[in-house]
């Protein structure tokens, strides 16, 4: 049921087939979640497995989650099985993928809260977004309390629509994933922020009083010498969101290792690891569509 890679007998085999009857199909069980996937077509990191409890444990019952780089369901399974999260949306593009995140939600018994979009989330997003604007499908499902973007090495390709799917009402949580440089990392977090700030000011002009704040950022492992895996935890919202509760005079801005408000500076400047074609991140398909 093999071949040879691309007749090359030192690259190895791969199985003609793919899914679970395949000889590359295996399960791997964490925090009592069952993983199952095509090893030869999909990555699986065991150095993640502390920030898949973390998310599971930040997500509230009764929430709508949005995980916009699914893969197999490294968060999405978590928001369902240990945040009891009310309804999962989770985005994803790979077939094989696609094959087992389907899979997994239908084994782990939570298939019946959650939806699949199949396709590029940037597009299938924005076109969600936009019937619910329309009155074409219900807000609720365009409409997030918390959204996951676990893409790396970048995933500010997907701030601005992400940004559009918080609830428009209270706001929410974005838990973003980057490689970032030990050094820079409180000038990644300000960056981010001053940049969803920009988002806002670009495309919701009339929320006046939302801000973005990084109450957090999260080491999850090392991903090579001098650069870390990790997640920032931003509330973007209102002022008065019950999800935060902000000073009236709160600003956007980054809480520090001593639990110290420090305001992002107006021209805060970007990190190495900005997405920029002239920059070590330059590959275009990270980038905003837009």
């Amino acid at each position: 049921d093999s071949k040879i890679a691309n007749g090359n007998p030192n690259i190895g085999f791969m199985p003609k087939s793919s899914g679970a009857s395949s000889p590359g199909w295996i399960t791997v069980t964490e925090h009592k979640i069952s993983q199952s996937f095509d090893l030869t077509r999909v990555m699986f990191s065991r150095g993640n497995v502390t920030e898949k409890k973390r998310f599971g444990s930040l997500v509230q019952q009764g929430e709508y989650v949005l995980d916009m780089y699914a893969g197999i369901g490294y968060y999405t399974l978590p928001a369902l099985v240990h945040g009891n999260a009310k309804h999962v949306t989770a985005c994803e593009w790979n077939p094989h993928a696609l094959n087992a995140l389907r899979f997994n939600l239908k084994m782990n018994r939570v298939a019946d809260r959650s939806v699949v979009l199949e396709g590029d989330c940037r597009v299938t997003l924005k076109e969600l977004v936009e019937k619910c604007d329309k009155g074409t499908a219900a807000c609720h499902i365009a409409s997030f309390d918390r959204i996951s973007l676990g893409l790396l090495p970048s995933c500010e390709g997907g701030w601005a629509i992400a940004v559009s799917c918080l609830r428009q009402d209270e706001g929410g949580w974005l838990h973003i994933h980057a490689n970032v440089t030990v050094d820079e990392r409180e000038k990644w977090a300000h960056w981010l922020c001053r940049s969803l700030r920009n988002i806002l000011q670009r495309d919701h002009p009339k929320r006046t009083r939302w801000n973005a704040v990084c109450t957090h950022i999260e080491k999850v492992k090392s991903f090579a010498p001098k650069v870390d895996h990790v997640v920032a935890d931003v509330f973007v919202g209102p002022v008065d969101s019950s999800k935060m509760r902000l000073k009236e005079n709160a600003t956007t801005g980054v809480v520090d290792f001593l639990g110290k408000f420090v305001p992002t500076p107006q021209n805060a400047l970007p990190p190495s690891c900005a997405l920029r074609k002239d920059g070590v991140l330059h590959q275009s398909w990270l980038m905003d569509n837009d």
